[in-house]
């Protein structure tokens, strides 16, 4: 379920904060106690590209984010979600900033 958030005027309101979903997946790892190395070897990841992950440096793919569902039960289609709103996020405030 997702939801829309309209102004005063009935157009849709965004918000100016976004998280990368490397950011929500450290704050899932540590919510949880896993150990980043743990977790880089148990979805086959180079810790070095974890760590990337983590620190927004480096965006989920679809197959990271099928490797995430299995390994922590959050459907892969909530990670490519929380990537697309982020990537949004991004070009929208490059286009308000050029304007």
């Amino acid at each position: 379920m997702s939801y829309i958030v309209l102004n005063k005027k009935g157009k849709k309101n965004f918000t100016d904060v976004t998280l990368h979903p490397g950011e929500v997946l450290m704050m899932e790892l540590e919510a949880r106690g896993i150990k980043k190395s743990a977790f880089a070897a148990q979805i086959q990841m180079k810790p070095s590209h974890l760590s990337e992950l983590l620190h927004g440096k480096r965006n989920v793919s679809a197959a990271t984010a099928l490797k995430l569902e299995k390994l922590l039960d959050i459907d892969a289609e909530y990670w490519m979600r929380v990537q697309v709103y982020h990537d949004l996020f991004i070009e929208r405030s490059k286009n308000s900033r050029a304007a």
